[in-house]
């Protein structure tokens, strides 16, 4: 970032416009990041989120993938990267009993339950407005529409997890071929508990809150969706943790020590994290104004490409940048930036930030160096080569050709 600002001094007519242009798009972003972890801090003290986790991941085979994946979906919305560091856990402790009976059993379980997780929090951000591409994309590209945006995504998603649960059914077979043949059948399952219809009906008491508070400020103010969702972010948590103390005579002096705790102590914990999403958001902007948009173009020879051919090279440059070690953090600033300057483009500014928000959805799968990767890479010891190419490598083309046939359908129809 020191080194953007520099050249933007250097080689910019007008720098201290470009710098605070960065800055905006810096301090939106760590403020996104801050804001909307604080429901991370409700849910990790909540008995109800950790009933539903459990739930989750003792579901029997034939509903596992789709428990998972649909939870790690759902409480991604809410918990973002916490949905993460608590479904991990909560399989590994899962498989536990299989792993000192039946290890290779254990291993196969591993590989499948922690892919489905991978998978139904990876594409929330396809379409969630409390993920931060949904964010960044609108705020980058120009003319762009959200909903529409969130649209297509969501549709886009509901097709990977019929994907990925057929590519589940196919290697629950080859496991069970492959245990069959060493004598090592899994045991009978044991009855499974009953749908925790309490615990769900509270969480989605909160979600409905935030969706509330949202609507309430944008018809208000006219916010839009996401800054929207960052205001009642924080009045959510508060009520929330307040709520978990109902118990205690003391209720609210207990939830004003934990909200105070949080303030002390969760926030700064979570300040690298925001530091850097908002440094790559500030490096992509600085650069791409810098960037002479329409020579780039030119060197490219974007004038003869089609625009589905435009959607689809990026789709495939993210994730490639990503297994580079390049954030797509700010692989996407920077292309988004770039259309912005571009002069007379053909583009549809909702399919070319549809198409980032795929390339971004895609290398959490595709790479071992995506924020899903690293993250279960450390919660669990598996690699992140292992989450990402070996156990996820196939699906990750199958989605792609998915999301390509939906995305140039809605080209050819738009055209």
């Amino acid at each position: 970032a020191v080194v953007a600002t520099v050249c933007a001094f250097m080689f910019s007519d007008t720098p201290y416009a470009l710098i605070e242009r960065g800055f905006g798009q810096a301090t939106y972003l760590a403020a996104f990041m801050l804001l909307l972890a604080l429901l991370r801090d409700g849910a990790v003290t909540s008995p109800s989120v950790l009933k539903l986790g459990r739930y989750l991941t003792q579901r029997p085979p034939g509903q596992r993938y789709i428990a998972i994946h649909a939870g790690g979906h759902a409480l991604g919305m809410i918990l973002n990267f916490g949905a993460l560091s608590l479904l991990g856990p909560l399989i590994q402790r899962g498989i536990k009993v299989d792993a000192e009976t039946n290890p290779e059993l254990a291993q196969w379980r591993e590989r499948r339950q922690m892919s489905a997780l991978v998978r139904g929090f990876s594409w929330i951000i396809a379409w969630s407005p409390t993920a931060v591409t949904q964010a960044l994309v609108a705020s980058v590209v120009s003319g762009s529409k959200p909903l529409v945006m969130a649209g297509i995504g969501f549709f886009i998603s509901l097709g990977v997890a019929v994907i990925g649960w057929a590519e589940d059914r196919i290697t629950g077979n080859r496991a069970r071929a492959t245990l069959a043949a060493r004598d090592a059948l899994p045991r009978p399952d044991m009855a499974v508990e009953p749908f925790p219809w309490q615990a769900f009906k509270r969480f989605g008491m909160v979600c409905a809150a935030l969706a509330g508070i949202s609507l309430v400020l944008i018809f208000a103010t006219g916010a839009k969706v996401v800054p929207a969702l960052m205001l009642a972010s924080p009045v959510v948590t508060a009520v929330w943790i307040w709520i978990q103390y109902r118990s205690r005579p003391d209720q609210t002096a207990a939830a004003m020590i934990r909200i105070s705790d949080i303030a002390r102590t969760s926030v700064p914990a979570g300040s690298p994290e925001a530091v850097t999403l908002s440094a790559a958001g500030y490096i992509g902007i600085v650069a791409a104004g810098l960037s002479n948009a329409p020579l780039l173009a030119n060197i490219a020879g974007l004038e003869a490409w089609s625009p589905i051919t435009v959607y689809l090279a990026i789709m495939i440059i993210v994730p490639i940048a990503s297994n580079l070690a390049m954030p797509p953090m700010l692989t996407v600033t920077f292309m988004g930036s770039l259309y912005s300057a571009l002069p007379d483009s053909q583009l549809d500014p909702t399919l070319l930030a549809t198409a980032l928000a795929l390339g971004w959805t895609l290398n959490l799968t595709a790479s071992p160096f995506g924020a899903t990767a690293l993250i279960l890479s450390r919660i669990t010891g598996i690699s992140g080569t292992t989450l990402s190419w070996r156990w996820n490598g196939k699906f990750t083309i199958a989605t792609f050709l998915w999301a390509a046939l939906v995305l140039g359908s809605i080209n050819l129809l738009a055209g």
